[in-house]
């Protein structure tokens, strides 16, 4: 039996469709570890920042070394942005954003040819699942593309257009899908734009809570400004919705706002974080950050911080600013040097770990639900509704939601009991 590897780099929307081949694939093929020698290896490729650009050409470089004989697979945004470069001059097949639900079927076929096509007007591909193996979450994949067009960002270029998948085909796949895991996360390049016809996300969510065996729903990502009153009063009433968003503020700076083409202003955003908060008080509220934008001074920096630390998200998610060829910031005229970058993120991180913790101890007694995901002695591992991983002394299997009362929380842990 031939043998295949997989390397998946990127987003959530990345594992969904990797989740997706790798059970075809295994119809047909043994699946080897990456680091191994295998007849066939892939990759599903990232672009968004110039890390994961370049761990996919070193993934890339890796494959061919470990087996120069190996067919090569390369899927995903930066074949889309990048696949007639010299960086794929080894890979055998080249699939961009479109025709993943084919790639099976080719790597079968031995196919040669570069399938990366123009992204005029691509349809939603339904790539069915009808289970996550090996996770106890399982993401669901309800839309691709973004019509957004923030300075910095590749990904419409990479994805394409704005679609969404028939609301039909997702409660149907929720519903096998909660057959065996009892969380849900919902996932999209543009996860709050998703609509169908006169059904969007809020209608979405309505009906997903209704799937009796769906214990939680978690949003992977939203905008800001796509988190309505409808939706937080959802959240706030349901039992099933968890109390957790990841809204991305990119920067706590109006002047860098603007430049980045995001719409809304820095107390737009604060606004709307402190109802959300004044409407569910135990939410987690985390974000995405981009330091080091061309422009960024000094003294817009330290404004940034103060917004950070008045704001206080449980969580950051801090990237240096990517300069990406073809986007409207790669044009623009002061680019900051690497060390300035990386000294901004290494700020934001000192300043995120004390909020962090404090957020954390603030439930210190309290009982939260956790899904266990990982077993070990007397322990049992996984994250809360708030999206915080725990170690919880007690019993549960992996896949059980059980409540936890949080105990202790120190720099590197929080620590609790099962309590049922």
């Amino acid at each position: 039996m031939k043998t295949f590897a997989m390397m998946v780099l990127g987003c959530k929307v990345n594992d969904y469709e990797a989740t997706y081949l790798r059970r075809k694939m295994l119809e047909r093929y043994e699946e080897v570890s990456f680091k191994d020698k295998a007849d066939i290896y892939i990759i599903f490729t990232c672009c968004v920042t110039n890390i994961a650009e370049a761990k996919t050409r070193k993934m890339l470089h890796r494959a061919r070394n470990t087996n120069p004989d190996a067919y090569i697979v390369a899927i995903g945004c930066l074949s889309q942005i990048k696949g007639d470069t010299e960086d794929f001059k080894d890979v055998d097949l080249i699939i961009g954003s479109t025709r993943k639900d084919e790639v099976y079927d080719l790597i079968n076929q031995h196919f040669q040819d570069n399938l990366v096509e123009e992204l005029k007007d691509p349809g939603f591909e339904d790539l069915y699942l009808d289970t996550y193996p090996g996770k106890s979450r399982a993401f669901l994949k309800i839309q691709d593309g973004c019509n957004q067009y923030c300075a910095y960002c590749i990904i419409p270029y990479a994805r394409g257009s704005e679609r969404s998948a028939q609301h039909e085909n997702i409660i149907k796949q929720a519903k096998v899908l909660s057959e065996t895991s009892k969380e849900l996360v919902l996932t999209g390049i543009h996860t709050g734009r998703y609509f169908d016809g006169e059904y969007h996300l809020y209608e979405l969510l309505r009906d997903l809570e209704k799937i009796d065996d769906l214990k939680t729903i978690r949003l992977s990502s939203i905008e800001m400004n796509e988190v309505n009153d409808g939706i937080v009063a959802m959240i706030k009433n349901s039992g099933r919705i968890a109390h957790h968003l990841h809204i991305p503020v990119q920067s706590c700076s109006n002047e860098i706002l603007t430049l980045m083409n995001r719409p809304y202003t820095i107390e737009e955003y604060t606004d709307r974080i402190a109802y959300i908060r004044k409407e569910i008080p135990d939410i987690s509220i985390s974000t995405d950050l981009i330091v080091g934008f061309p422009g960024e001074t000094d003294e817009i920096f330290e404004k940034t911080l103060a917004n950070l630390k008045k704001i206080r998200f449980s969580f950051i998610h801090v990237f240096p600013y990517a300069r990406k060829k073809g986007t409207a910031a790669d044009k623009l005229d002061v680019h900051l040097p690497n060390s300035v970058k990386k000294s901004r993120v290494n700020r934001v991180i000192e300043i995120e770990k004390g909020i962090t913790k404090e957020f954390r101890k603030s439930f210190i007694g309290k009982q939260l639900e956790m899904l266990i995901e990982k077993k070990e002695e007397e322990y049992v591992y996984g994250y809360v509704k708030q999206y915080f991983y725990v170690k919880a002394y007690g019993k549960g299997e992996i896949g059980d939601i059980v409540k936890v009362r949080i105990d202790s929380v120190n720099d590197d842990e929080v620590i609790g009991n099962v309590t049922e």
